[in-house]
Protein backbone atom coordinates (compact mmCIF):
# COMPACT_ATOMS: atom_id res chain seq x y z
CA UNK A 1 0.00 0.00 0.00
CA UNK A 2 1.41 3.38 -1.00
CA UNK A 3 0.93 6.41 1.22
CA UNK A 4 -0.83 9.45 -0.15
CA UNK A 5 1.20 12.68 -0.21
CA UNK A 6 -0.67 13.93 2.89
CA UNK A 7 -0.03 10.73 4.81
CA UNK A 8 3.61 10.78 3.81
CA UNK A 9 4.04 14.34 5.10
CA UNK A 10 2.30 13.38 8.35
CA UNK A 11 4.61 10.39 8.82
CA UNK A 12 7.69 12.55 8.20
CA UNK A 13 6.49 14.98 10.89
CA UNK A 14 5.98 12.06 13.27
CA UNK A 15 9.52 10.90 12.55
CA UNK A 16 10.82 14.35 13.55
CA UNK A 17 9.05 14.10 16.90
CA UNK A 18 10.34 10.59 17.48
CA UNK A 19 13.91 11.59 16.65
CA UNK A 20 13.71 14.60 18.96
CA UNK A 21 12.51 12.38 21.80
CA UNK A 22 15.22 9.79 21.15
CA UNK A 23 17.90 12.48 20.89
CA UNK A 24 17.07 13.57 24.41
CA UNK A 25 16.31 10.21 26.01
CA UNK A 26 18.03 7.43 24.06
CA UNK A 27 20.62 8.86 21.66
CA UNK A 28 22.35 5.48 21.37
CA UNK A 29 19.43 3.98 19.41
CA UNK A 30 18.43 7.07 17.45
CA UNK A 31 20.22 6.21 14.20
CA UNK A 32 18.93 2.61 14.15
CA UNK A 33 15.35 3.79 14.69
CA UNK A 34 15.88 6.46 12.06
CA UNK A 35 17.04 3.94 9.45
CA UNK A 36 14.14 1.62 10.23
CA UNK A 37 11.54 4.36 9.85
CA UNK A 38 13.04 5.90 6.72
CA UNK A 39 13.14 2.46 5.09
CA UNK A 40 9.52 1.93 6.09
CA UNK A 41 8.50 5.28 4.62
CA UNK A 42 10.31 4.51 1.38
CA UNK A 43 8.67 1.11 1.02
CA UNK A 44 5.26 2.77 1.36
CA UNK A 45 5.94 5.61 -1.06
CA UNK A 46 6.00 5.85 -4.82
CA UNK A 47 9.52 5.76 -6.31
CA UNK A 48 9.37 9.40 -7.37
CA UNK A 49 9.09 10.38 -3.67
CA UNK A 50 12.14 8.37 -2.50
CA UNK A 51 14.80 11.08 -3.08
CA UNK A 52 12.67 13.71 -1.31
CA UNK A 53 12.04 11.39 1.65
CA UNK A 54 15.74 10.57 1.99
CA UNK A 55 16.81 14.22 1.70
CA UNK A 56 14.20 15.48 4.18
CA UNK A 57 14.94 12.68 6.64
CA UNK A 58 18.71 13.18 6.58
CA UNK A 59 18.33 16.95 6.90
CA UNK A 60 16.05 16.37 9.88
CA UNK A 61 18.46 13.92 11.53
CA UNK A 62 21.41 16.28 11.08
CA UNK A 63 19.47 19.23 12.50
CA UNK A 64 18.35 17.25 15.55
CA UNK A 65 21.83 15.84 16.21
CA UNK A 66 23.25 19.39 16.23
CA UNK A 67 20.90 20.39 19.04
CA UNK A 68 22.23 20.19 22.59
CA UNK A 69 20.74 17.51 24.80
CA UNK A 70 18.93 19.09 27.69
CA UNK A 71 19.55 17.13 30.88
CA UNK A 72 16.39 15.92 32.56
CA UNK A 73 17.07 14.68 36.08
CA UNK A 74 13.44 13.53 36.40
CA UNK A 75 13.62 11.26 33.35
CA UNK A 76 13.11 7.57 34.10
CA UNK A 77 16.07 5.22 33.83
CA UNK A 78 14.92 2.93 31.02
CA UNK A 79 18.12 1.00 30.45
CA UNK A 80 17.77 -2.78 30.61
CA UNK A 81 19.41 -4.24 33.71
CA UNK A 82 21.47 -1.14 34.66
CA UNK A 83 22.74 -2.82 37.88
CA UNK A 84 24.19 -5.70 35.86
CA UNK A 85 25.91 -3.28 33.49
CA UNK A 86 27.49 -1.40 36.39
CA UNK A 87 28.66 -4.65 37.99
CA UNK A 88 30.34 -5.91 34.81
CA UNK A 89 32.03 -2.57 34.15
CA UNK A 90 33.70 -2.53 37.59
Amino acid sequence: MLFSAETLESEIRKLRGLLQMLHEDQPDVMEDVFEFHVTSLITHAAPEHHPRIRAAAHEMLTAIQRQPVRPNPNAPDIRLMPDLLVATAA
